[in-house]
């Protein structure tokens, strides 16, 4: 008998090459998670006891930098940028806490390809340890995919995510989103527009590690519904087809709950996947709180006048009453806060753009779920007890090495990439 204690793991791996998508491409992967580790671990780089390490690197060669946030104008990867501690502390380049954009500090680089240059990629960084970025996380209600963002306060912008009834999306994903989308110069859209007016865009990658992952998730959300508006309202729909949007994202968060997930299930088909990491505890969050009369809900209408279980759905529906009140009430007190902080954000001339003063307020439906769940096409890989040998802890504490970049970067060349 074989006593190797990570051999069912290895069978699991074996099993995940011989069942991929058919649509799946593990080389894409692979270099999209380069894009991520570019964001991701720029500040390994700059840390003297870390910038010796080449796993920390980004290795994209057959691709260039076409735009990047936190210095726009560059095309090199791994860039360190020359800065003076005389030089603006708000604005160090080289400092993820510092380099982003917006009241979330997001930062993303939109890369074309250099063997095709009419395929771009968009990649969204992850969280960086400071609160704004710790914010996008932390904000974890939901508000309605459709229309559930304000700007400004008590004014509902008839943004679409999904279009099945009760989607809804997690509250801080979405405020990112919102200032990586409408930026007015250091935005998506604007990049965007910027690119088509000039190249030919065949295909458009999207990509992201860990809160860069949910953003990117809805990022695909919004851009199929863009490319879909009849209005064109974004004038995007010369360039690009909703068909010619694939995403492949990493560590994902939830991103919105059971019914965004369906909606964004049929909206990318086999054009959206997930990559996680069993033993990482990201994608477990955040928590999924569901209540008896969600569950119930088309039970009980279903049977309507019937007179079965009726008792049960009244303990239910009071259950689900109280919880959803105490909800709303956070969710509000969230919105409010994070309209707040979008008072500073660069977005105003782009949204008075798209949506001008005399475009109807939209009528919004009001939240009533957590039932929180990944979006796109799982595809699994198979965390090693301390890294294994190939990515070792050591004796050193590290509480998220499952679910480092680099780390995924192991996992992805060991079980799915073919030999």
């Amino acid at each position: 008998m074989n006593n190797d204690p990570t051999l069912s793991q290895r069978l699991q791996q074996r099993d995940t090459l011989a069942t991929l998508p058919a649509e799946f491409n593990s080389a894409d992967a692979q270099q999209l998670l380069e894009f991520c580790i570019e964001l991701n671990n720029q500040d390994d780089r700059n840390n003297p006891l870390k910038k010796a390490d080449q796993n920390v690197y980004a290795k994209a060669p057959d691709w260039k930098i076409f735009f990047d946030s936190r210095h726009p104008g560059n095309h090199e990867w791994n860039k360190t940028w020359p800065y003076h501690k005389t030089d603006d502390p708000l604005n160090d380049p080289n400092n993820p806490e510092s380099n982003g954009f917006g009241p979330l500090n997001n930062a993303w680089l939109l890369v074309q390809s250099l063997k095709d240059p009419s395929v771009f990629a968009i990649a969204i960084r992850g969280t960086v340890g400071e609160w704004q970025s710790i914010l996008a996380d932390a904000y974890a209600t939901s508000i309605p995919a459709y229309a559930g963002i304000e700007y400004p306060k008590n004014t509902h912008l008839p943004l679409t995510f999904a279009a099945t009834p009760k989607a809804e999306l997690h509250l801080g994903f979405s405020y990112a989103s919102l200032a990586l989308l409408f930026d007015d110069d250091l935005g998506i859209l604007t990049q965007l527009q910027r690119v088509t007016q000039n190249q030919k865009l065949s295909k458009l990658l999207i990509t992201g590690h860990s809160q860069g992952a949910a953003i990117a998730t809805l990022t695909h959300s919004f851009l199929y519904y863009a490319l879909t508006d009849p209005k064109d309202r974004y004038k995007l729909k010369n360039q690009l087809s909703p068909t010619q949007l694939k995403s492949y994202v990493f560590a994902q968060p939830k991103p919105g709950n059971l019914q965004y997930a369906q909606d964004f299930a049929r909206i990318t088909k086999d054009n959206a996947y997930v990559i996680n990491n069993d033993r990482d505890p990201v994608p477990q969050v955040p928590l999924s709180l569901e209540t008896i009369a969600e569950v119930t809900q088309y039970i009980a209408e279903d049977n309507d006048n019937v007179a079965v279980g009726g008792w049960f759905n009244h303990v239910a529906e009071s259950i689900s009453h109280t919880t959803n009140t105490l909800r709303d009430k956070l969710a509000d007190m969230f919105t409010d806060k994070m309209a707040d902080k979008f008072k500073y954000a660069n977005i105003e001339r782009s949204i008075s753009t798209y949506f001008p003063a005399s475009v109807e307020q939209p009528y919004v439906a009001l939240a009533d779920s957590l039932n929180y769940t990944l979006a796109g096409q799982l595809v699994p890989v198979f965390g090693l007890e301390k890294g294994g040998n190939q990515y070792p802890i050591g004796n050193s504490a590290d509480s998220l090495l499952q679910h480092h970049a680099t780390n995924y970067r192991l996992l992805i060349t060991q079980q799915l990439v073919k030999p």
